[in-house]
């Protein structure tokens, strides 16, 4: 039976849309016991198109928009033949099938076979029902007298619970088309094909290829990510934006009903605070950029492309005009205190940017916000020297952290290295975090606009607890020295260069940036899932650990081990990493619920 909806474009077809849903409700009452008869609700593997393989023998719930164009069931497939619409639009003959869901963010699967008497094109596309008739897949395939099979995956830019599955008919000469087993399936969230992992994965290689210090690669991922995300949110309208919520307007005609690609629009932000971020590696980025574009989805059309690269292109602009004058510039050179106890260098490298402590915070109201007590309770440097505390602790490291130490287990010793990633060549330790953070996210399996918003969580927890961690390092009345500074006597570290160059990195030890990045990392972690209780195998980049995978058994177990690993690699003190591990689990608490909220 063919069922006609009429002009939508008319005086008329403008009111039938508004009345839409009252005579889809009134119809599919009339027909649907005899569908449900005839064709199951949703097929085993997840279809969303009722009778999609015409088995049943009838055309239900299959529409025409022309009286002119006739659909029939013959041999098991939906035969069509369209009315004759030369010199019309391509949509002026259309037949759809109504009333399914799809969700923001969600990748599908459009397939179907198809065949025509005469070669001729077919235009197909899923879209919303009304106006802006924005499509979510939108592809145009040439049909020859032989049955062949059309495969499009795209990711949906928007939700809606009644959308709309098209195929256009208009503008050509009437002829016979055959379609055939036509599903709409969702498919399973998949690491290959997202966007944020693959341009996180750009940033580690980016980190490993510099000799960036910790504060600014966690800055640079702050941008990148909150960029993605604010491009995700964007086009998906899911979610709060960072900084910026990019218009996206659409002309309203079945014309142009061109969504921008959510691929294109993170790949575009990416791209751009990367080479504003990396410049020196503007051609490396562009091929990454170009194996981008490669890996979207089949379904992407070249408008979508082209207007989500203007989408993505406004969020990173908003993102990296943001941070123009946050204060991470200042080289204002650091003036050592000169005091027994206090910090000194240990190499003849000058203090690593001193004052990052008064950077602009991501989410923080300051870097002093979370700001911990002076070590051990003291009030100045006198009074540290004095308590039996820190010669406890400057004791512990002399016996567990020295390069010849015979206390120091094995396994400590893997500890030490494995959360390391201190020297070049690695992915430092804001990668090491974002490695793991990977890692949990594909064992979640999570979509894109999840793992944009745990990204951007990460990213800005981590991008804060380095401005709260210098903020204690150098802006409080103590900036401690380090253990081969308070030891003396030619004691060295296990830290070690990748030529076995005993090192102490060149900031003051008070508190340790890698336990502030650890308890930003778990703080937001737990925060995001719900829970501490998430087992993953962790991964390492240091020359030191090469191929040393360590089991966690939570979130919490992976921030402490990182914590102390500085103890055992005789570069901090146990006061260092027990005040960063909390300073930076309160930085990550408060980015949690106060930035990105879903």
């Amino acid at each position: 039976m063919t069922r006609s909806i009429g002009p939508w474009h008319s005086t008329a077809g403008r009111q039938l849309r508004r009345l839409l849903s009252v005579v889809l409700t009134v119809v599919l009452a009339s027909t649907l016991p005899a569908l449900i008869r005839s064709v199951p609700a949703v097929a085993a593997s997840g279809n969303l198109i009722l009778n999609g393989t015409f088995d049943s023998g009838s055309t239900e719930p299959w529409w025409t928009r022309l009286a002119a164009t006739s659909t029939t069931v013959n041999a098991g497939q939906l035969r069509i033949r369209t009315a004759h619409t030369v010199g019309r639009p391509v949509w002026d003959d259309l037949v759809g099938h109504f009333g399914f869901a799809v969700t923001a963010g969600q990748p599908y699967r459009l397939q179907f076979d198809a065949s025509a008497d005469a070669s001729r094109n077919v235009r197909a596309s899923v879209s919303r029902v009304d106006t802006p008739f924005t499509s979510a897949v939108d592809q145009t395939v040439a049909l020859a007298p032989t049955m062949r099979r059309f495969t499009f995956d795209f990711v949906s830019p928007f939700g809606d619970p009644k959308a709309v599955l098209l195929f256009h008919f208009g503008g050509q000469a009437a002829s016979t088309v055959r379609l055939d087993n036509i599903s709409l399936t969702p498919l399973a969230a998949d690491a290959v094909n997202d966007p944020i992992l693959y341009w996180n994965d750009v940033l580690l290689a980016s980190y490993r290829s510099l000799a960036l210090p910790p504060t600014a690669a966690a800055r640079d991922a702050a941008i990148l990510h909150a960029a993605m995300h604010d491009a995700a949110v964007s086009v998906t309208g899911v979610g709060n934006p960072y900084q910026v919520r990019v218009p996206v307007s659409y002309p309203g005609t079945m014309d142009d009903v061109v969504a921008p690609s959510l691929h294109a629009a993170i790949d575009k932000a990416a791209f751009d605070v990367l080479v504003a971020r990396y410049p020196q590696r503007q051609a490396i980025l562009e091929a990454a950029f170009d194996t981008a574009a490669a890996r979207r989805p089949s379904g992407v059309n070249s408008a979508e492309a082209t207007r989500g690269t203007t989408v993505g292109a406004a969020a990173a602009a908003a993102n990296l005009q943001a941070r123009a004058n946050d204060g991470s510039s200042d080289d204002r050179q650091y003036q050592p205190d000169g005091r027994d106890g206090a910090w000194r260098p240990t190499d003849g490298n000058a203090a690593v940017t001193p004052n990052w402590g008064l950077v602009t915070p991501f989410a923080l109201t300051s870097g002093r916000q979370f700001r911990p007590g002076l070590p051990a309770g003291a009030v100045d440097y006198q009074d540290l020297l004095g308590k039996q505390e820190y010669r406890d602790q400057v004791q512990e490291v002399r016996d567990y952290g020295g390069r010849t130490s015979s206390l120091r287990t094995a396994d400590q010793t893997q500890l030490a290295y494995f959360w390391a990633n201190d020297v070049t060549g690695t992915y430092k330790p804001p990668g090491q975090l974002f490695a793991h953070t990977q890692i949990v996210a594909k064992q979640r399996k999570l979509g894109i606009l999840a793992s944009a918003r745990l990204f951007g969580l990460v990213g800005l927890a981590l991008a804060d607890a380095a401005i709260a961690a210098w903020d204690a390092k150098y802006l409080t009345a103590i900036d401690l020295w380090r253990p081969e500074s308070a030891i003396g006597n030619g004691w060295q570290p296990l830290s070690q260069h990748g030529n076995s160059v005993s090192f102490s990195p060149a900031f003051p030890a008070y508190i340790s940036g890698h336990a502030s990045f650890a308890g930003a990392w778990a703080a937001v972690m737990k925060a995001y899932f719900g829970t501490n209780d998430i087992a993953f195998d962790a991964t390492s980049d240091d020359p030191h650990a090469e191929g040393v995978i360590r089991h966690m058994s939570g979130f919490d177990q992976a921030a402490r081990e990182n914590a102390l690993s500085r103890i055992y690699l005789g570069v901090h003190y146990r006061f260092d990493a027990d005040a960063g591990l909390a300073t930076g689990g309160s930085v990550g608490a408060y980015v949690y619920a106060n930035r990105l909220r879903p």
